[in-house]
């Protein structure tokens, strides 16, 4: 959400929305830190995603600090370490007098897991701290409303197809059971839920690729088509798209058709249309966006008269697509892989709960996917083959409140204020041609 937010609704990311309930942290930019002896005497300030003053404490709890040292990739914060400017600093987020949400002078943090201790001095305690831009030269955050998206590619043997089988059927024997079902299958039910659940993360992890985009979705940058002119159409979503392909991140549209009859405002969920830039690995190279609107008309024509013959609204909803490198892909992955921890946190944050079962379908062709207030810690890359300098690719996404609603329902002000026609679930559809094992 920019920070040019209506009146009366507190910016995401700052502390304002914190003390509304809006998030469970906010954004801040060290203006300057206080390093005692000890921890109870260091704090840091600095302005949050509004520009507003803060002062913040940080206090690790045991169970976290154990808990990150099992993970080689995960750096205890402490305010010591982000204070430090030498070169060999390990955790830096630099603090500068003229840092802001405007300047971005110096580092960037999300604050996690806030207690407000003085709401009128804005004095807070954090009990983690996540750095998302160390220095004024590194890669800008994105801060904002969206999604992980997860991409799989399955393998395309017997094997997985016999495990998909038999999840699904484990699935309906489930939605099936009742309170009073004690046994299934010769198990008890929580039995029978835990190899379920050990059956869909080997799904989702047996995969031939899997893969990460973090998804900034702008609703604030929101309009509606008139289809009575189609130039114009063309033109709005193509310049939509145009505006966020840059430095290696690309552009896309939700279409998003809305019937605006009744009390209510109705978002057809089958008519969703989605039209994504990308880079074309087969030409080895980024294509011109308006084939992106020439491969469209084909099939989309008939679409769009359709729309307008049935009357809808046809909002277009831009959205910028943040691609992860091999080591934060395999990050993503290896959540999965984490023994006795059930299903990732990133899978509970951004994914509607009816789908953590079904690592078979495409989340975003079946509109899975829930809105949540993001931080995108994002790197810069030197040049490499097939890529342009300074290419941008995400380091890690963090959700930091409650998911707000479905993608689709929210509206240009980021409120959750549409309804949707049918309620998302998974189904399997015929196979295509060109993706043999993926439902979807």
């Amino acid at each position: 959400m920019s920070s040019e937010s209506r009146a009366g609704t507190p910016i995401l990311g700052s502390v304002e929305a914190l003390k509304k309930g809006s998030t469970a942290g906010f954004v801040g930019y060290p203006t300057r830190y206080m390093i005692g002896d000890h921890p109870s005497d260091q704090y840091v300030e600095g302005v949050d995603q509004a520009g507003a003053r803060f002062t913040l404490q940080l206090t690790v709890p045991e169970r976290f600090i154990q808990e990150a040292k099992k993970k080689k990739d995960v750096i205890i914060p402490d305010l010591a370490s982000l204070s430090e400017t030498h070169r060999t600093a390990r955790n830096p987020c630099f603090a500068d007098e003229t840092n802001g949400p405007g300047s971005m002078t110096g580092g960037v943090f999300l604050a996690e897991q806030v207690k407000v201790v003085d709401a009128e001095k804005n004095i807070l305690s954090c009990n983690w701290l996540s750095v998302l831009r160390a220095e004024d030269r590194a890669a800008k955050p994105k801060i904002g409303v969206g999604y992980l998206e997860m991409n799989r590619i399955p393998m395309n043997t017997a094997e997985y197809e016999q495990q998909r089988i038999r999840l699904m059927e484990m699935n309906a024997i489930l939605e099936a059971a009742t309170e009073s079902t004690e046994e299934l299958e010769g198990m008890s039910l929580l039995e029978y839920s835990m190899m379920r659940e050990q059956l869909a993360i080997d799904l989702y992890i047996n995969q031939k690729k899997s893969f990460y985009i973090g998804v900034d979705v702008q609703y604030q940058r929101l309009e509606a088509l008139n289809l009575d002119n189609e130039a114009k159409v063309r033109s709005t979503i193509l310049e939509m798209i145009e505006s966020n392909s840059q430095c290696g991140m690309y552009g896309g549209v939700i279409m998003r058709p809305v019937d605006n009859s009744g009390q209510s405002r109705i978002v057809q969920v089958d008519g969703i249309r989605r039209l994504n830039h990308q880079f074309d690995y087969r030409e080895q190279k980024v294509p011109d966006v308006t084939t992106i609107w020439d491969e469209f008309v084909p099939r989309g024509s008939g679409w769009l008269k359709f729309m307008k013959k049935k009357g809808f609204e046809i909002e277009i909803i831009p959205i910028q697509r943040v691609n992860c490198g091999p080591i934060s892909n395999e990050k993503y992955l290896k959540e999965f892989m984490r023994g006795g921890h059930g299903m990732p946190k990133q899978l509970k944050a951004f994914v509607d709960k009816r789908f953590h079962f079904a690592p078979f379908v495409n989340f975003a062709n079946q509109n899975a996917y829930l809105a949540c207030p993001i931080a995108m810690r994002n790197a810069d890359t030197v040049k490499r083959e097939f890529r342009a300098n300074n290419t941008v690719l995400l380091s890690s996404i963090h959700a930091y409140g409650k998911a707000i609603g479905n993608v689709l329902e929210l509206d240009k002000n980021c409120d959750r204020t549409l309804k949707l026609s049918a309620t998302p679930a998974p189904f399997v559809r015929a196979p295509r041609d060109d993706h043999p094992a993926y439902g979807q």
